[in-house]
């Protein structure tokens, strides 16, 4: 039958739609409602669509894999709704190129404690997240990743992702074979890479402003073995920019550490007691006894600059430290020599090797300021301090 004008016009519009829609690569998001503890015990794939967690959460189990790609989710943690997505029995989840905005409902802000909630807790199984970008929106309330002491993990990969405002980020405990590179963290409070564990590698990675001008170093690495730090940006941590605690065969290579309110990097065997530092030993109790020491570190290739203080260690064996810039600026040549002494910052190194680190005394932008010493590079001496 032939059809009428009316009809021709009709199916020409609805394939000229299409077409369009196939040239410029329109496509509408499916929105899924996820329920609460929605159990993933045979591989799932999600992709292209919209996840409403607003009130439910994953469990991935019985060697499952969860994938979700090239979506938006949107999800809420609340003392009722404690984790979105958490991992067991040796599953698996896979997340690529998402937008993941959480809302903190019902947590109280609490800088200086520990988060109950988190966006992905693994208990056992694996993760690999890459390309995405994970918001919250109250700081100070909820977490990101963190897995458990109790189970080893192995083969964590986070690779380019964008992760703000969450009350600690990347929590790898008792977790082997980590991969974390290329991420940009910012503005996180607490810890925001903190490693135990073995064969790790931190790399490319750039972390602004972690502690959230509260409590927070930018990197922790406790009770850990063969480590490698490596091609971090590292922007004013309100703590440390690199703490390493009886950790052993770490290598701190051709990072970049501006600005901090203490060490850039600091090294121990034993945990100090201070209160900064409340969250890391917390964690290393969590973990079981191991006996006190640090050995082999390399702190090599490094460009430190406006920390209060360069490198501190305190109880090590077997350190090199070569090739490394420090750039601080000190208000009189006593404070100056006194705070760039190895003396008084290496305490009980035995095995130090210091070779070819340079010093640097920092310009100021203050109207009556003295920059007549700031264009000398001297020697950063082994012993003595600076004199410029």
């Amino acid at each position: 039958m032939e059809l009428s004008k009316h009809m021709k016009k009709r199916c020409f519009c609805i394939i000229s739609n299409l077409t369009l829609l196939m040239m410029t690569g329109l496509s509408y998001a499916q929105t899924i409602v996820i329920h609460p503890n929605t159990i993933i015990s045979f591989s799932k794939t999600y992709n292209n669509a919209t996840l409403d967690m607003s009130n439910g959460s994953f469990i991935i189990k019985n060697n499952a894999t969860l994938t979700i790609n090239n979506s938006s989710i949107v999800g809420t943690l609340s003392p009722t709704n404690p984790t979105l997505f958490t991992v067991d029995g040796a599953g698996s989840l896979v997340m690529n190129t998402n937008q993941v905005n959480i809302t903190a409902t019902n947590i109280a802000q609490h800088p200086t404690t520990q988060s109950l909630q988190y966006v992905i807790q693994v208990a056992q199984g694996k993760v690999n997240l890459s390309n995405n970008t994970f918001t919250i929106n109250q700081p100070y309330t909820a977490g990101f990743l963190i897995t458990t002491s109790s189970i080893p993990t192995t083969g964590i990969q986070l690779v380019n992702n964008n992760v703000s405002n969450f009350h600690g980020v990347f929590y790898l405990i008792s977790s082997d074979n980590a991969l974390i590179k290329n991420n940009l963290l910012n503005t996180n409070s607490y810890g925001n890479i903190v490693v135990m564990g073995s064969n790790g590698t931190i790399t490319g990675n750039t972390i602004s402003f972690s502690g959230n001008d509260r409590l927070g170093n930018s990197m922790d690495i406790i009770n850990s073995d063969t480590m490698n730090i490596s091609q971090n940006l590292l922007l004013t941590p309100t703590c440390h920019g690199v703490y390493v605690l009886n950790s052993n065969n770490v290598t701190i290579d051709s990072n970049q550490i501006f600005g901090g309110i203490t060490y850039a990097i600091n090294l121990l065997s034993n945990p100090e007691f201070e209160a900064q530092d409340e969250y890391v030993h917390k964690l290393a109790a969590s973990l079981p006894a191991r006996p006190l020491g640090a050995t082999n570190i390399v702190v090599s290739n490094n460009f430190m600059s406006q920390n209060r203080y360069g490198i501190a260690a305190t109880d090590i064996t077997n350190l090199n430290v070569f090739n490394n810039v420090f750039i601080q600026r000190f208000s009189d040549a006593v404070s100056r020599q006194f705070w760039t002494n190895n003396s008084i910052l290496l305490q009980n190194v035995t095995g130090l090797l210091w070779t070819n680190n340079i010093y640097k005394e920092a310009f100021t932008q203050d109207i009556n300021g003295d920059n007549s010493q700031s264009m000398t590079i001297v020697p950063f001496p082994q012993t003595g301090g600076i004199v410029l």
